[in-house]
């Protein structure tokens, strides 16, 4: 039977002091920031542009997680597959011309693609679209492609240029 103190404390919703959580502490950083400074940005620009080179990786850190990487893309042609990365979200700067990205759609025909120096380990797919979503996209815009998502230019208005930020995952097995 509960003595009348405890059934009192009950009845006025007096309860025990809250546990108070332990505040974490900071964890140092497991690398240096990275500065890709313009001159490094105009000349592998230059230089993909002069040998014809599509997507140049500039730099790269490891971070909690995962990996980061900073690439330029010069695109002159549109492409005829999508692209579908399992692990890897990337953000496209557009820095110059514009073009229509398809984005979505239900993958169909998967083949591997293998570009380790630009995309990592994480595996990469040309697919086809079944399905989708057309954005027009120009300089000055920001591009989120999660994970996953099947994206291409199918369009372009003369050449673009986008520096891409790559985020791949790291798996846990």
């Amino acid at each position: 039977m509960m003595n009348r103190a405890c059934a009192a404390a009950l009845f006025l919703g007096v309860t025990a002091p809250p546990v108070l959580a332990q505040t974490p502490a900071p964890r140092a950083a497991s690398a240096p920031a990275i500065v890709v400074g313009i001159d490094v940005v105009n000349s592998t620009l230059q230089q993909s542009i002069a040998n014809n080179t599509l997507d140049k990786k500039m730099a790269e850190t490891p971070t909690r997680g995962g990996i980061v990487r900073i690439g330029i893309v010069h695109r002159t042609k549109p492409e005829p597959r999508a692209l579908l990365h399992n692990e890897l979200t990337e953000i496209y700067q557009v820095i110059k011309g514009s073009g229509l990205l398809f984005t979505g759609g239900t993958p169909q025909a998967p083949t591997p693609v293998s570009d380790p120096p630009n995309l990592g380990p994480t595996p990469s797919f040309y697919v086809n679209q079944d399905g989708g979503v057309t954005q027009q996209v120009k300089a000055g815009d920001l591009v989120i492609i999660p994970a996953g998502l099947p994206h291409r230019f199918s369009e372009l208005d003369g050449p673009i240029e986008y520096v891409v930020y790559r985020f791949e995952a790291v798996l846990v097995r």
